[in-house]
């Protein structure tokens, strides 16, 4: 079996752009793979990084099950991929997926059986992108409320973010220096929220590295009475020494990751014994055997994983066979309200997040992720196709 084609979609779904690669081998057996840079800036080159890396690395009659080995070549000759950085690792994450899509669809198992076996059959999840449709922070507690009506006893929110239009969130510019209400404005949101939602839903904060460490620290020490679950990045990921800061001064454990590439950019930070949760992102760390090591080096510090996931509904999907497998899960990330997005296009025939009940996501049994690519949603955004016989 060798690899005999390569499709990349480059989609603009409501205020995400996600990229999806689809890889198709001789036989037929087809592996799916997303690179998670959807959010932010970054999406169109990371589509353009695929492609590089598909021509440069994929032709040829490349044996799909060398999944090691074609990573291996892939962080030794692209030459950017030591050091670090978003675009080329989230090539790679994508083609790693796919191919371990590949070689369990062969072998008619889940994806989970290829790394280490199922340890859970539902995962208990945590809502993000609950205030959608929100246009100021007093229409938020409101939309809490409903979620937890919807079965969800765990949600996650940005307390210093702009909620634009298009469901994007626009963060404090300059650490908010410039704005001396910023931190009274997030707390009063998170007393809030927590009033609207009373005390047995866990409360989870994503500060974005949006403040100063000290105002950072300020701001923990006045929601210390709301019993908020973690903090996450509450300053640049790779500055270790402001994380040390931080942890050492509040209550509240800390989550950081998804801006960390591969096992090299987690080593010092577990060294650093600063965080509590590590959550690499599947899509942009290097793929999901990648993040199944990083959560192995998280087991031996004795930290809890929960993969960041902020894509389409694929990224779910594979998170979902990662947090089935590892000891160490915490929490599975998923965005169930999507939809209420205008222009959002749904990638998937049979997405997880309409299966998920009273807050708990399934984990498919079917071979692979157990997810396959909606063609006709999707027909329109093919970015290109490429013959890598």
């Amino acid at each position: 079996m060798f690899l005999k084609s390569a499709e990349i979609f480059a989609l603009k779904s409501g205020g995400i752009n996600p990229v999806l690669l689809r890889l198709t081998t001789d036989s037929g057996v087809v592996g799916l793979g997303e690179a998670a840079v959807a959010y932010g800036v970054g999406a169109k080159a990371a589509a353009a990084m695929l492609q590089e890396l598909a021509e440069r690395f994929l032709r040829g009659g490349v044996d799909p099950y060398r999944t090691e080995s074609i990573a291996a070549s892939i962080k030794d000759f692209s030459f950017w991929a030591k050091g670090g950085g978003p675009i080329l690792h989230a090539g790679l994450s994508a083609i790693e997926q796919a191919l371990i899509d590949i070689k369990a669809r062969s072998l008619d198992v889940p994806v989970y059986e290829l790394l280490g076996g199922r340890m859970r059959d539902t995962l208990r999840t945590y809502a993000n992108g609950w205030y959608f449709g929100c246009s100021s922070d007093r229409e938020l507690p409101a939309a809490a409320e409903r979620t937890v009506a919807d079965g969800y006893s765990s949600l996650k929110f940005y307390p210093f973010a702009e909620i634009l239009d298009d469901g994007r969130l626009r963060h404090p510019s300059l650490r908010g220096s410039a704005d001396p209400d910023l931190v009274k404005r997030g707390v009063a949101l998170v007393a809030a929220v927590r009033e609207a939602v009373g005390t047995d839903v866990e409360l989870l904060l994503d500060l974005s590295a949006g403040l100063t460490p000290f105002d950072a620290i300020r701001f923990c020490h006045e929601i210390e009475k709301y019993d908020v679950a973690f903090v996450e990045e509450p300053t640049e990921p790779d500055d270790l020494n402001a994380l040390k800061l931080i942890s050492d001064r509040v209550s509240q454990p800390i989550a950081v990751g998804e801006r960390l590439y591969g096992r090299q950019g987690f080593r010092d930070l577990l060294e650093s014994r600063s965080v509590a949760i590590l959550q690499p992102d599947l899509g942009n760390t290097g793929g999901i055997w990648e993040a199944r090591k990083i959560a192995a080096m998280a087991e031996a510090y004795g930290l809890k994983v929960q993969p960041h996931i902020c894509a389409s509904s694929l990224s779910t999907a594979i998170g979902a066979h990662f947090s089935a497998s590892i000891p160490s899960f915490y929490v599975q990330e998923h965005f169930p309200y999507w939809a209420r997005v205008p222009g959002y296009v749904e990638v998937l025939q049979d997405p997880l997040e309409p299966r998920v009940q009273n807050g708990r996501l399934p984990v498919d049994d079917r071979p692979g992720f157990g997810v396959d690519l909606d063609d006709e949603r999707i027909a329109d955004f093919l970015f290109c196709r490429i013959d890598l016989t």
